[in-house]
């Protein structure tokens, strides 16, 4: 006699099937396997950013964006999978030492390289000319690497304390979810801040073209008259 399983058990064996699933896919085909994980990372991560971590909704989203990035993961996830076989060639995990000289490498050449082209593959995709995202890249990789520096040493004590080395892209992605959340809401502020800035901007603009209530112009940096109509002023007093 037989009985079909319940919810219950359904709920607990999905998870470990599909587990199972990506072990044995892991160990028939690597690369293809890490790569789709990166692409599915990658099309989440610029989802949840652009929706859930800036409280927007969750429809309300530019969708060629989120293909784009798509893109850029499949292109980085074989890259990354080699920089991490490379990495544990010359830097085995065996010698204690070694893993923080791996943590400083990542920290340094790798990020400072993969985010440099991320940024450039960035805008190229969305259609700005290479001169304009190589300096774009130059503008922001410096405070990208400062944030960088305050997120990752620590998840990286993880990741070559405790992930084996098949996982460590798939472990790398799950947290490049909240290292998403960072840059977006870093971005999000410094946004704010440009958009009052600008509003500062187009108000003076306002007021160097347009006369005041009185009739006379105001100076684009205070609320004085400008030195013209100051001289216009004394010379017909003077007259008086």
């Amino acid at each position: 006699m037989t009985r079909g399983w319940s919810i219950s058990e359904k709920a607990m064996r999905i998870p470990l099937d599909n587990w199972a699933s990506y072990e044995s896919s892991l160990n028939t085909q690597p690369i293809a396997t890490k790569t789709t994980i990166n692409v599915i990372i990658y099309l989440l991560g610029d989802w949840l950013s652009q929706t859930v971590f800036v409280k927007k909704n969750i429809l309300e989203f530019d969708a060629l964006r989120t293909l784009r990035n798509g893109f850029i993961g499949l292109v980085f996830g074989p890259l990354v999978h080699e920089y991490y076989e490379f990495s544990d060639y010359i830097l085995p995990v065996d010698v204690g030492m070694n893993r923080l000289y791996k943590i400083f490498m990542d920290q340094t050449i790798y990020l400072s390289i993969k985010c440099s082209i991320y940024i450039v593959a960035v805008n190229v995709l969305a259609g700005e000319s290479l001169e304009y995202s190589i300096q774009t890249a130059k503008d922001k990789i410096l405070g990208i690497m400062f944030t960088a520096w305050r997120f990752w040493p620590l998840v990286h004590c993880i990741t070559y304390g405790a992930i084996p080395a098949r996982h460590r892209i798939l472990w790398v992605n799950c947290v490049d979810l909240f290292w998403n959340a960072i840059l977006a809401l870093k971005t999000s502020s410094n946004d704010e801040r440009d958009g009052q800035n600008t509003e500062q901007i187009q108000n003076l603009e306002v007021r160097d073209e347009f006369p005041d209530k009185s009739g006379s112009l105001l100076d684009g940096h205070s609320n004085n008259l400008t030195e013209p109509h100051v001289n216009n002023l004394t010379s017909t007093t003077d007259e008086k």
